[in-house]
């Protein structure tokens, strides 16, 4: 058998309806997140998570920023281990590493942007 056994395979769509349990689930979701944001910057922080000025942050600051900013850093050093070692059976690793940064830095960043509660 070749090395290379998918040489002559083109690429077809999936198919499949769009609209099915998955989708719908995951749009539920994101109705209820933007009705809980839209509550949050209206009528502030406490309104949606009960905390105060005494107890003004709780756990938020570590789901958003700590697991965001963590998850990034694994993906970048992945990409930056692949070149500085230059091995090549693990380029294909790269690209779905950096993805793996953008969505965790992006994550952070959003995050702090909620918590901070800045329009």
């Amino acid at each position: 058998m070749a090395a290379n056994s998918n040489a002559h395979h083109t690429p077809a769509p999936v198919g499949g309806n769009l609209f099915n349990t998955t989708t719908l689930v995951c749009g539920v979701l994101i109705a209820i997140m933007i009705a809980v944001l839209a509550v949050r910057f209206v009528f502030g922080l406490g309104a949606v998570t009960n905390l105060n000025d005494g107890y003004p942050w709780g756990i938020w600051v570590v789901v958003d920023v700590v697991i965001g900013s963590a998850f990034a850093c694994g993906g970048f050093s992945v990409a930056m281990l692949v070149y500085i070692f230059n091995k090549g059976q693990y380029h294909p690793l790269v690209r779905p590493a950096l993805l793996a940064s953008l969505f965790g830095y992006t994550l952070a960043g959003v995050g702090v942007i909620f918590d901070l509660g800045r329009w």
